[in-house]
């Protein structure tokens, strides 16, 4: 299609959707009412027994999201269930999330049920460690023979030639991809919803958004239709889906996990150069120790002997101090969390405080975070996005795309008089500055602090097209620290939150962005109500091992049993 400076954007958009609605078997589709009666509140399709018009008891026993990745490479070794079974039940779950959330880019239903036939005939003393598992990717990694389109009629019917790393490791594992999953128009935002693909919705809500760039694969693995995925994270395109989903995310150290095989949509971004905030690879799971095995096993392969850009990341198998000194980062200067998020917290705080003299909670005071997402935005204002731009307008860009303001700052955004050298340099002294600052407060106590708690967003999961701040994840990425966010166990109630925490006084809000996220929520509380709540759990840098380890002693006090 030569420049596809002439495509016909509604001919490829009705013919992607089209293959990808005859990508599902017509025994595996819900009725039309009951897609409308679940609507409202996709994951309640499984508390119903109308889920049996696609999923046999064995489907919903294999695909139990009581278990996770970890469970079920377990059971397949053992012979208790075969991978053919696996994949099956998961291919199956995955049509009905997207069915209900509309979570799936590409569907590899039939080769994966080709590769499980295959794995199955594999002598039991040759199978990986990830034998037969059933896995998803977001849209932006290469599968060869499959579009990376990233939602973007111009970038569609373009199959890729090879696998991304992250693809090659998977299957190298043993995993069977059975899908690649939603992202959002030019992956810059926070909310998935593109002109190709149409919008993804939360799997708790559907007037809630999935959050992005990682959306489809957040919903996806919350509805149960994936045992474990991949993404990238910038600025938190891994964590926020995560949470807003109620499941486990978890951003690495930079230059830990390839972002190889991706499009290269303009210098720096998804490119080959790195001048600011990093962007990482990372996994989406239904447990902590999900995310363990990922790391142990990806770090096991030694990826930085194949990559150049990486650095070597050895497995320790870590012990953890006797006692953990965990920093609470309860006080900061930018938005002020909504009442559920708040009671979470608290929560996480009251939980951990009765757990025993091995845990001491420690004042954590960081640096002012007013200007991190402006920061970030700086930096990729910087970055070559004339490309971006281009496709984007043969289309017309989103709502939330205008919105975030990367792609289109505001009209009213200053021009800098320094040439972009200069900025740069003003940008990454900005950076060191917070660095500092979170360095300080670290050791403040006398003794290094082992992990910091704090909140992964003021809010949960919000009305469509409103998550446009995303200080609260994208300051890891910016200063490159590690971070896990992962459910309390907890939800949004609207009567139990009104009882502890109430509006915030006018003259006590912190600016426009404060009053904006408040403006949110009070007035429409109901609307928040079931809604997943989250935490987050910060580690130094380099120190992700340390982290993911922590996290799971963390999650097994906290989650609400």
């Amino acid at each position: 299609m030569g420049s596809r400076a002439d495509i016909n954007v509604e001919d490829v958009v009705a013919r992607k959707r089209a293959h990808r609605q005859a990508c599902i078997p017509q025994e595996w589709l819900l009725s039309e009412s009951t897609v409308k009666q679940y609507a409202a509140h996709p994951i309640q399709i499984f508390n119903s027994r109308l889920v049996e018009q696609v999923l046999t008891p064995r489907d919903l026993e294999i695909t139990n999201t009581n278990e996770d990745a970890t469970d079920l490479v377990e059971h397949i070794h053992s012979g208790r269930i075969s991978c053919l079974e696996t994949v099956l039940a998961f291919c199956k779950r995955a049509a009905i999330a997207h069915q209900l959330t509309n979570c799936l880019s590409e569907i590899i239903f039939d080769s994966a049920l080709s590769r499980a036939r295959e794995l199955d005939q594999v002598p039991a003393s040759q199978r990986k460690p990830l034998h037969g598992l059933p896995v998803t990717v977001k849209d932006s990694f290469f599968i060869k023979g499959y579009d990376s389109s990233i939602g973007i009629a111009a970038l569609c019917d373009r199959p890729a030639q090879t696998n991304s790393m992250i693809v090659q490791v998977l299957e190298d594992l043993g995993a069977v991809i059975i899908a690649k999953t939603t992202v959002p128009q030019t992956m810059l935002t926070a909310d998935t919803d593109s002109v190709v693909f149409g919008r993804t919705v939360n799997a708790y809500s559907g007037s809630m958004g999935a959050a992005g760039s990682t959306g489809g694969e957040g919903a996806l693995i919350a509805m149960g239709g994936s045992a474990l995925g991949f993404g990238t994270d910038g600025a938190g395109s891994v964590r926020m889906p995560a949470f807003v989903n109620g499941i486990v995310g978890v951003r690495p150290s930079g230059y830990h996990f390839t972002v190889d095989g991706q499009p290269i949509l303009g210098r720096g971004v998804c490119g080959t150069t790195q001048l600011g905030p990093t962007t990482v690879a990372g996994p989406l799971t239904r447990s902590v120790r999900d995310a363990q095995l990922v790391f142990r096993l990806f770090w096991q392969a030694r990826l930085w002997e194949r990559d150049p850009m990486l650095l070597p990341s050895p497995w320790f198998n870590l012990s953890l101090p006797s006692r953990l000194r965990i920093g609470v980062w309860a006080d900061h200067d930018h938005v002020h969390p909504l009442p559920p998020v708040a009671r979470a917290f608290r929560l996480a705080q009251q939980r951990l405080a009765a757990a025993g003299p091995h845990i001491e909670l420690l004042p954590f005071v960081g640096p002012s975070i007013a200007t991190v997402w402006s920061l970030q935005k700086e930096f990729c204002q910087l970055l070559d996005l004339r490309y971006l731009k281009g496709l984007v307008a043969m289309e017309g860009a989103t709502e939330i795309v205008r919105r975030t303001g990367i792609l289109y700052p505001p009209e009213s955004t200053t021009k800098s008089q320094m040439s972009v050298l200069e900025q740069l340099h003003d940008l990454n002294f900005q950076i060191m500055a917070l660095v500092r600052g979170m360095g300080k407060a670290w050791n403040a106590h006398g003794q290094p602090l082992d992990a910091v708690l704090w909140i992964p967003a003021p809010h949960p999961a919000v009305p469509f097209d409103e998550y446009t701040d995303l200080t609260f994840t994208a300051l890891f990425n910016v200063i490159d620290w590690p971070a896990i966010v992962f459910p309390t166990g907890d939800f949004a109630d609207s009567k139990l939150d009104a009882s502890t925490d109430g509006p915030v006084a006018e003259e006590d809000l912190f600016g426009d962005e404060d009053r904006r996220v408040q403006s949110l929520y009070f007035g429409h509380e109901e609307s928040f109500d079931g809604l997943p709540l989250s935490v987050q759990l910060i580690g130094r840098r380099g120190q992700d091992e340390k982290l993911l380890a922590i996290a799971s002693k963390v999650h097994d006090i906290i989650k609400a049993r």
